[in-house]
């Protein structure tokens, strides 16, 4: 009788050491899973973030050449507007000038 009882024990330990395995192997395999879902997920935006960063530093090298040209631009705009106001005030000189003297043709007898 003792030896089905050490049987029937060894048999039991064997069945709840195999559990307790199957178990851990569970435990391990679940926590191996969590693990790679949240590595994966770090991973994604820890490279959203360095999209993102990359994209902000070409926006702004981006940006300082657009001020750059918009700049070089305007300058040649007020330029070119300068160029027009002093023909314009030139023009006027000219013909506030000859008006004078048509007017003093006209008034003054030579």
């Amino acid at each position: 009788m003792e030896m089905k009882n050490i049987l029937g024990l060894s048999e039991r330990l064997t069945a709840l050491i195999e559990k307790a395995q199957a178990e851990a192997n569970e435990i391990v395999s679940k926590a191996q899973k969590e693990a790679e879902e949240s590595l994966a997920e770090v991973r994604a935006e820890t490279e959203k973030k360095r999209l993102r960063a990359q994209r902000r530093t070409g926006l702004d090298e981006f940006l300082v050449d657009a001020e750059a040209d918009a700049k070089k631009k305007a300058k040649k705009v007020a330029k070119d507007y300068e160029k027009r106001v002093k023909k314009i005030m030139g023009t006027s000189d000219e013909k506030i000038k000859e008006a004078v003297d048509h007017v003093l043709k006209e008034v003054v007898p030579q």
